[in-house]
């Protein structure tokens, strides 16, 4: 399942053609054999969700209790594929969604650049066989808003894709010697610590990435899961596209051993600003990486009840950090004169708030 996305400002659909042109930007890219529900009228904007076809019974009872315990009041339904795959999902939908007091607004099978409306009877209203879908204003302003619709989900995937030849032996090798001085004393978590603040600081003041040694070093020391968890509260809904840039730099660059943690914080602050699918994506690279990683499972299943990304937010600030791991007195001090973290309230809306 993959949800949504976040836009600069509301997208609205005023029909079954805005409609099938806006999923791909929901989703972030064009659906193939799929059912996606987009569920409207509720107190946090618009969630996209996107289910493989077949659809079973249970997965469409999930569908509606998604939307339904999230307090949306209405649904939009796009079957991709054949008549005989996406029919099925549809109507499976559609009486979930009814049983669970949810509105079905619009119901549509998109298949070869044409759409099928099954809420409409007026001759005429889906475009004739042959006819292509046109593009609308919805996805030009979809477009200069600065979403990217992918050819298909393995495209998205790809661009998360690790570096190959030469950077990767590089990174091979960087790695290697950072592991042997991570080993030699006078190394501490403290080092990782002041490491990470670093890191973030400059990316945040929009200096260049990191370079190879600097990347190597930094995914060694987010072994430490204290390294990781001070990485991970710094990531601010304010600061969202410096985190994304940077961890998806320090992600696609580290080794395989090293990489859940990385893969981790990219899909938390990918997760903040609304882009579900691509923190799934994300959460599968940490996966293959270690099937067992702790902060894999809890996004996972943050992401797989349907939490909105307000909910999801950390809300300790390093100081808090400090005294739950109970650190040493010279590591607390290190926070001494620094900017604190205000703690955050509400992120507010987040994701695509469409109106139907």
């Amino acid at each position: 399942m993959d949800d949504m996305r976040k836009a600069a400002a509301p997208l609205v659909i005023r029909g079954p053609l805005d409609l099938a042109g806006a999923v791909p930007y929901l989703l972030g890219f064009h659906p193939s054999r799929s059912l996606v529900a987009v569920g409207c009228g509720g107190p946090h904007g618009t969630c996209a969700l996107r289910f493989g076809l077949p659809l079973s019974g249970k997965a469409a009872h999930h569908l509606a209790a998604l939307l339904a315990c999230h307090d949306f009041t209405a649904a939009l339904l796009v079957g991709y594929g054949s008549a005989e795959e996406a029919e099925p999902a549809v109507a499976a939908a559609r009486e979930a969604l009814s049983t669970a007091g949810l509105q079905v607004r619009e119901a549509l099978r998109v298949e070869s650049g044409r759409y099928w409306s099954y809420l409409c009877d007026a001759p005429g209203c889906c475009p004739p066989e042959g006819t292509p879908l046109t593009t609308t204003p919805l996805e030009a302003k979809a477009v200069l808003d600065g979403l990217v619709a992918h050819p298909d989900r393995s495209a998205l995937a790809a661009t998360l894709a690790p570096v190959t030849g030469a950077a990767r032996e590089l990174m091979r090798a960087e790695t290697l010697r950072a592991e042997a001085r991570a080993a030699a004393p006078p190394f501490a978590a403290r080092a990782g610590l002041k490491l990470v603040r670093e890191t973030i600081a400059r990316a945040l003041r929009g200096e260049a990435f990191p370079a190879p040694r600097e990347v190597a070093e930094l995914t060694v020391a987010l072994a430490s899961l204290r390294v990781r968890d001070e990485a991970w509260v710094l990531i601010a809904p304010d600061e969202l596209s410096a985190h994304l840039a940077l961890w998806r730099h320090v992600m696609t660059h580290a080794e395989p051993r090293y990489l859940p943690a990385p893969a981790c914080l990219f899909a938390y602050a990918v997760y903040l600003s609304g882009d579900g699918g691509l923190a799934n994506l994300a959460l599968d690279r940490s996966d293959e990486a270690d099937p067992g990683y702790s902060m894999s499972t809890l996004l996972r299943q943050a992401l797989l009840s349907g939490l909105h990304p307000s909910d999801a937010r950390i809300t300790l600030t390093p100081e808090d950090l400090a005294v739950a791991y109970d650190d040493p007195p010279e590591t607390k001090a290190s926070l001494a004169g620094r900017t604190p973290v205000t703690r955050w309230s509400k992120l507010g809306d987040v994701g695509h708030r469409v109106r139907g």
